[in-house]
């Protein structure tokens, strides 16, 4: 059954197609944005640890393959590594959209994300509840054969075993009081949970803090809409080396999408100190790409 939420944004979706040319709007980036959000809360939700206190995974560009990349096209004018601009172009698109989408459930955009919470936590919840306060069946109790009561007594199949994450039993036996009601438990549970989220899955493990961004992410966005409209491997490089520059300004964005960081990235040809400049793009200002 879908959740109102998701029914919401489809219908959303159907009113733009209904009201915008195709050509003014990336659909295919409202359902790719859709599915990277969903497969965040998946994994925080289902591929956790004992703890609960798992750092969302998170790909960077390897270094040594991007700098051989720039050198190449510097010297003879094309690319010649397509396949490595593919995978470079792929982790540039889905590292923005994952720091915008963080950045909008961490609260630090207009948006609500109170709902994206609600539609994929609560039934996690509710499920673990439900599992926690479900009685063992005794297979060894005999019940009527309601199908066929002619063949007599039968032993119950029982239920699917539930699986509690241990985190989430622990909690709730350290925080259980006996005037709680089941409501309350899952409440508690819920701020827990979400705060895990926020403090521990959403963090990045070297620098401590979350993968949010309030300077870059506008113009990574614009750039990102260019990049999705082109198939030519030059070109994708060069919107490629514009995000770089975005990215050079701050050493968090440059540590999320290039190995080694900004220091990285000023070892290639023609980055200044301060990577206002590069031989690929040629002069830089960030008002460019907002």
């Amino acid at each position: 059954m879908k959740s109102l939420n998701k029914i919401i944004k489809e219908e959303y979706i159907k009113f733009l197609k209904e009201n915008y040319d195709d050509n003014d709007v990336d659909w295919n980036y409202f359902e790719e944005q859709d599915d990277i959000k969903a497969n965040i809360f998946r994994d925080f939700l289902y591929n956790n640890n004992p703890t609960f206190t798992k750092h969302i995974p998170w790909k960077v560009i390897p270094f040594l393959r991007l700098k051989k990349i720039w050198e190449d096209y510097m010297k003879f004018g094309f690319v010649r590594d397509t396949k490595g601009v593919e995978i470079i172009e792929k982790i540039m698109v889905e590292n923005t959209v994952k720091i915008n989408v963080i950045t909008t459930l961490l609260g630090h955009t207009s948006q609500n994300p109170d709902e994206d919470y609600k539609e994929y936590i609560d039934p996690f919840i509710d499920e673990q509840i439900r599992c926690y306060f479900q009685k063992p069946v005794d297979k060894n109790q005999l019940q009527i054969n309601f199908k066929n009561p002619s063949k007599g007594y039968i032993k119950p199949k029982g239920t699917k075993p539930c699986d509690v994450h241990p985190f989430i039993r622990e909690f709730i036996e350290e925080n259980i009081t006996e005037n709680m009601n089941v409501e309350d438990i899952k409440n508690k549970v819920y701020d827990e949970i979400t705060n895990r989220f926020t403090w521990d899955y959403t963090e990045d493990p070297k620098s401590g803090q979350a993968y949010i961004s309030d300077f870059g992410l506008t113009p990574l966005l614009t750039l990102v809409s260019q990049l999705r409209n082109e198939r030519k491997p030059e070109n994708i490089l060069v919107i490629i080396d514009r995000m770089l520059n975005v990215a050079h300004q701050r050493s968090d964005l440059a540590n999320w999408f290039v190995e080694g960081g900004s220091h990285a990235l000023s070892q290639l040809s023609g980055y200044g100190d301060t990577g206002e400049d590069s031989s690929i793009s040629g002069s830089y200002k960030l008002s460019d790409y907002k």
